[in-house]
């Protein structure tokens, strides 16, 4: 079994994108709100912050869309009990006793 999950698309209406796919902006913006699209993590912050001035400014919501990967692996299986995981889940209870015993 793939568990590649394709998440792009070369969008013809919205070439910007450089092949991620559905343009959320235009989407959000159809929708009568306002968005922000991101691509770099230093441009997260700002953004959250220039979202926190439209929302404010037109009271209307805002979408900030965070440009990951294109593809990626996901947790997927054929049963529920049968999931293939790609990253170690973290166990909160095994790490606040880690924690626990490390402060000690």
């Amino acid at each position: 079994m793939d568990y590649c999950v394709q998440l792009a698309f070369d969008n013809v209406n919205s070439p910007e994108l450089n092949g991620y796919g559905v343009d959320h902006v235009k989407v959000v913006e159809g929708l009568g709100c306002k968005a922000i699209r991101v691509f770099k993590p230093e441009d997260i912050a700002p953004a959250f912050a220039e979202a926190r001035d439209l929302m404010a400014e037109f009271s209307v919501p805002v979408v900030v869309e965070v440009i990951l990967e294109r593809v990626t692996n996901i947790a997927m299986g054929t049963e529920i009990d049968n999931i293939n995981e790609f990253e170690p889940i973290e166990d909160i209870e095994e790490a606040i006793l880690k924690e626990e015993t490390e402060t000690a």
